[in-house]
Formats: structure tokens, sequence, C-alpha cells
């Protein structure tokens, strides 16, 4: 019976675990500007920034459909566009901040640590700790930089 209880409760804490990184990030886009060092926290259904800039802090989080900016939420789909514009998938941030390929941007070529994507207007780079999409035309920069913790 304790073995039955001992790994119910390892199960139960290590699904409720969160991963914190530290970061640098940017989030550039007409409506959005933001960058400074903080905090990818990850944890079950949930990625949420935490920067500090001057004094001020500002939280990102995007959970399963919506997207959270400092605790002001909406749905994915809605902030994309107003945040980013138009064109972009729904789950655009989702894909970037976990360093996948978006299908919708073109060609995907394999680099030795990662890979790129780029067509016309967009280049969107992933390598081993480092994350960045550009988009020339709406003027839109996400770069996401994991630190190495120090000591």
């Amino acid at each position: 019976m304790k073995r039955i209880f001992f790994l119910i409760s390892i199960l139960f804490l290590a699904g409720c675990s969160v991963k914190t990184t530290p970061v640098y990030v940017t989030f550039k886009s007409p409506k959005l500007k933001i960058s400074d060092q903080g905090f990818l926290k990850e944890g079950n259904g949930y990625k949420s920034f935490e920067l500090y800039k001057a004094g001020a802090s500002y939280k990102i989080t995007l959970k399963n459909s919506v997207v959270c900016l400092n605790d002001k939420c909406m749905d994915k789909e809605k902030f994309i566009k107003e945040y980013f514009g138009a064109n972009y998938p729904s789950d655009f941030l989702d894909k970037v901040v976990e360093g996948k390929p978006i299908e919708e941007f073109g060609r995907i070529s394999k680099i030795s640590d990662g890979f790129v994507q780029k067509n016309k207007n967009i280049y969107y780079k992933v390598v081993k700790n480092t994350i960045l999409f550009k988009d020339k035309q709406k003027n839109v920069i996400v770069l996401i930089k994991k630190l190495r913790e120090k000591g």
C-alpha cells in the first residue's frame, strides 16, 4: 500500500512540475515591443514568459486556446491578428516558442543544429539555444535565446 501511495505521489508531483529556463526574449511588432531578460516557465498545458524591464514586469502566457498579456487574455487567433497581423496561423506563437517548423512559411532547410525557413519576407531560424523569426514586410521579430545558468 505504501508503494502505491509513493508511486501516485511521484506521478502527481512530476505532472505538476514547472520547468523554468532563463531567457532573453524580443517580441517586436507594430503593436508590441518587449525585449529583455526573464524566464520561460513551462508547465502542463502552458508556457509563460516573465520579463522584467526597468522595474516593470511583463507576462505573456500561451495556454490551450488563449494568449494572455499581463493577465489580459484573448483567443490565440485574435491575439495573433491584433499584435502580429493577419496571415499568420493561430498556432504561430506556439510553433515559434517550441522551435517547430511552420509549413505555411515555405521550404524547410535542415542545418546542423536545427533548420531554416525563408521566403520573400520571412526568415525563421531555429538552432540549439536560439529561435529567430523575422518578417520584413510586417516589421515583426520574435527572438528567444535560452541562457545558461550561472554556477
